[in-house]
């Protein structure tokens, strides 16, 4: 198990612009509205040449950028809801094989850890154009009793078990699946869980119907949605008064580490993801292409 950590900002680098370019292109192309793309990458590119800095939040600055792609196309359509559907229901048909690698661990402190590794080796969509439905074969090979778990930084069973009331912040559909088992374990150890979902759609983000799919809506205490990636602020609104709550925040993926990565007040915070870029790695102290769950202990 890797050394914990203390909460502290991600730096900007160049090569995060380039990869915002990159997951914007992903989107664009697959479903623009005919109109003119390369004035949307004109608009972002100037976008990151006067707001990017190194105290540049990226999780909000991303946000900028999605309003820009707004104007070109839209977050919903029959490409991602085909994609979306086809990846929740092959998770779903894993879920009894996860359950059952979870329970079979020997300790309650091996049960959690596994659900843990679950949940990041959910974390597979690309930074680029999705081809077709999500696969998760390392997840798949983890539960067959093959491959390697996840790097482990920190321990999370005891921060889980000084906690009471977490925030968990979602990625995508179909790894929401996964969640799903890692919340049923902190609900079976009596923590409160908030899960936060995105509303309206965004592209293959999970939304309240992709809860609903896996029946979080139950198995949470509470569902919250935020419209694009979600950056702690002051505004009156309901996953702003969970997230002031919580004592614990979980989150997934890599626009949300980017985004509350020493943002969390002090919190602790579990965060879970693949690493997909060099920024990424630098960061962590982990290669690319490798699952991480990481515990920052706040500041």
């Amino acid at each position: 198990m890797a050394p914990l950590e203390k909460g502290g900002i991600v730096k900007p680098d160049i090569k995060c612009g380039l990869c915002l370019l990159e997951w914007v292109y992903g989107r664009a192309v697959s479903q623009n509205r005919n109109k003119d793309i390369p004035q949307l990458f004109k608009n972002i590119t100037k976008l990151l040449a006067h707001n990017m800095d190194s105290s540049t939040n990226l999780g909000a600055i991303c946000n900028d950028a999605v309003d820009l792609i707004y104007e070109y196309v839209t977050p919903r359509s029959p490409f991602w809801d085909k994609l979306k559907q086809k990846t929740n229901e092959y998770v779903k048909s894993l879920l009894p094989k996860g359950e059952e690698f979870i329970k079979s661990a020997k300790t309650p402190k091996a049960m959690l850890e596994r659900a843990f590794y679950l949940a990041a080796t959910g974390n597979v969509a690309p930074m680029g154009a999705p081809s077709g439905a999500f696969t998760f074969p390392e997840a798949v090979d983890m539960m067959e009793g093959k491959g390697s778990p996840p790097v482990l930084m920190g321990n999370v069973y005891e921060t889980v078990v000084n906690s009471k009331n977490v925030l968990y912040v979602t990625d995508n559909a179909g790894e929401i699946g996964f969640d799903s088992l890692l919340i049923s374990q902190l609900r079976a150890m009596n923590l409160w869980v908030t899960l936060v979902v995105k509303d309206p759609a965004y592209f293959e983000d999970a939304t309240m119907d992709d809860a609903v799919f896996y029946g979080l809506d139950s198995i949470a205490n509470k569902v919250v949605t935020a419209n694009k990636v979600f950056v702690p602020g002051n505004e009156k609104t309901p996953v702003n008064e969970a997230f002031r709550k919580s004592d614990l925040i979980i989150s997934k993926g890599t626009g949300n580490y980017d985004a509350l990565r020493g943002e969390t007040d002090g919190k602790a915070a579990i965060f879970l993801l693949k690493v997909k870029c060099e920024p990424i790695a630098k960061d962590t102290g982990i290669n690319e292409g490798k699952f991480v769950v990481r515990l920052d202990t706040g500041i």
